[in-house]
């Protein structure tokens, strides 16, 4: 469907720019010029946080030169917008020229103050005004504003509270990294959504939890990081109507599909205790990533979530300990996967589909590693204790979706019971690997509809009614709520007729 719509919308953009007078749209006041739109209307946009630039086309169709004397804000000073017209910005700019059967170019962007918002969301309003041979015409101005919450790790970027810490990496004496430091117990509701400027670190032991309905959103390379002996709780209530959703913080519809706005949850060696539960993670560079294990708990659960669209890989595990019941991982730019340098692993009832179109992919969606090769060009060896995969989907548009790397100097041991996996007949025999129980090769799954990320099964999919029985009634309810029957269907969503 998306290829469909923008193959319309490049077909609208060849024949506006053949017949230049079809886009012309006429100004709200009659006069010798006209507008490519009456109103320039900008998405939703945070508090203190700028827009994206917009821009309107002005078109000279008289027959004579028009000087421009003032193109100026009706709100002057006071206006949240800017303009910039030439490479000249401001509130006002003067003497402007535009030829005959001419045209200019007029950007436009918004930053709101956060002390004119008496509520979560408002509207902001102005007017650009262009005066010129004693007649005024102007182009309507429109920005819906949101407030929020706002954690900085930069120092000239305001905080709601300052928590700015820093690290002295290059042990120089200069404390250059700087980061947004949560020390103590904390909780974040979701009165108001919750913006990062920078990096979050969770430090000291300290646990944060995000509660149901929470709205978490990252700026460009912003990460949540948490440390040592720390706790990231997020838990997104019981159903999947009480989502927490952690995205990019540009709101214009153009964003609302494009990975790679933001870098990654990070729990690092020795964090312990982390739970995600029913969170949508979207638009990232790594949707999360686990390193090592940090005690004899695992080092993440991760249940009824989906992890969409991240530019690199959806769930990195290195050496760890990782649960994960009623997932959904799907179109990430490398590995949906991938559970590298040995660790203990459990997913059950988990979907991974990965269709991803920002650019090539080269690498399957799965990946299993027990070894790395260390600065010295030496292998060393970490176990795969444990990597089980109970009523899973494997599935994605590459011949080959399923890696298994590894070397013989450590435990390599895994299971796929009740899966159905795309993988290269010619790198396995599965009927030959006691490893492979009951597992559906190279059906397609048949999704609704992997063009709109619609992953739920169509009424003639192959993964329907084959699943393990024993797995159900471990997770016997779908990450949609729905109860699985007695013959359950593979992944985490469960047909409902």
């Amino acid at each position: 469907m998306r290829i469909i719509i923008s193959t319309l919308i490049l077909t609208l953009l060849i024949i506006v720019s053949c017949n230049k007078d079809d886009s012309i749209i006429a100004g709200n006041n009659t006069g010798s010029l006209s507008f490519s739109v009456d109103t320039l209307l900008f998405d939703t946009v945070f508090t203190t946080v700028g827009s994206a630039t917009r821009y309107l086309k002005v078109y000279n169709n008289s027959n004579k030169d028009i000087y421009l004397n003032s193109v100026f804000l009706s709100r002057g000073e006071s206006s949240p917008f800017r303009i910039n017209i030439d490479g000249e910005s401001g509130n006002t700019v003067s003497d402007i020229l535009i030829r005959r059967d001419d045209s200019l170019y007029i950007f436009a962007d918004v930053t709101i103050d956060p002390n004119e918002a008496l509520n979560s969301y408002f509207i902001e309003e102005d007017k650009i005004i262009l005066e010129y041979d004693n007649i005024t015409q102007n182009i309507d101005l429109a920005a819906w504003g949101i407030d929020a919450h706002f954690y900085s790790g930069i120092a000239d970027h305001q905080s709601e509270t300052q928590y700015l810490d820093s690290l002295d990496f290059d042990g120089d004496g200069n404390y250059e990294y700087k980061f947004y430091n949560i020390k103590v117990l904390t909780d974040w509701a979701d009165d108001k959504p919750h913006i990062i400027y920078g990096d979050i670190w969770i430090t000291n032991g300290a646990t944060l939890n995000i509660g149901p309905g929470s709205d978490i959103y990252l700026h460009n390379q912003s990460n949540i990081i948490v440390t040592e002996s720390s706790t990231l709780n997020m838990n997104g209530g019981q159903s999947i109507d009480q989502l927490i959703t952690v995205q990019g913080d540009r709101l214009e519809s153009y964003y609302q599909d494009i990975p790679g706005q933001w870098g990654k949850i990070w729990l690092t060696a020795g964090s312990v205790n982390n739970k995600i539960e029913y969170a949508i993670i979207q638009n990232g560079t790594i949707g999360v990533q686990i390193d090592s294990i940090g005690n004899e708990n695992p080092s993440l659960e991760i249940k009824n979530s989906i992890i969409n669209n991240m530019s690199g890989l959806g769930i990195l595990a290195q050496g760890s300990h990782v649960v994960g019941e009623n997932l959904l991982v799907s179109n990430c730019g490398q590995y949906g996967v991938a559970l590298n340098i040995g660790g203990i692993y459990d997913f059950k009832h988990s979907t991974f589909a990965n269709y991803y179109t920002a650019q090539s992919r080269q690498t399957p969606n799965v990946f299993l590693n027990n070894y790395y090769e260390d600065i010295n060009g030496e292998t060393q060896f970490r176990p795969l204790q444990q990597a089980n995969f109970s009523n899973c989907i494997i599935y994605g548009d590459n011949d080959n979706e399923l890696l298994l790397d590894y070397n013989n100097g450590a435990e390599f041991n895994y299971s796929f019971d009740h899966c159905l996996i795309k993988l290269d007949t010619n790198m396995y025999n599965i009927n030959a690997d006691p490893l492979f129980n009951q597992c559906l090769l190279n059906n397609n799954p048949k999704f609704i509809d992997t063009d709109s990320w619609n992953f739920e099964l169509d009424s003639i999919s192959p993964a329907i009614n084959i699943g393990s029985e024993n797995t159900a009634l471990l997770v016997p309810y779908d990450i949609n709520g729905n109860y699985r029957v007695v013959l359950p269907d593979l992944g985490c969503f469960e047909r409902v007729e």
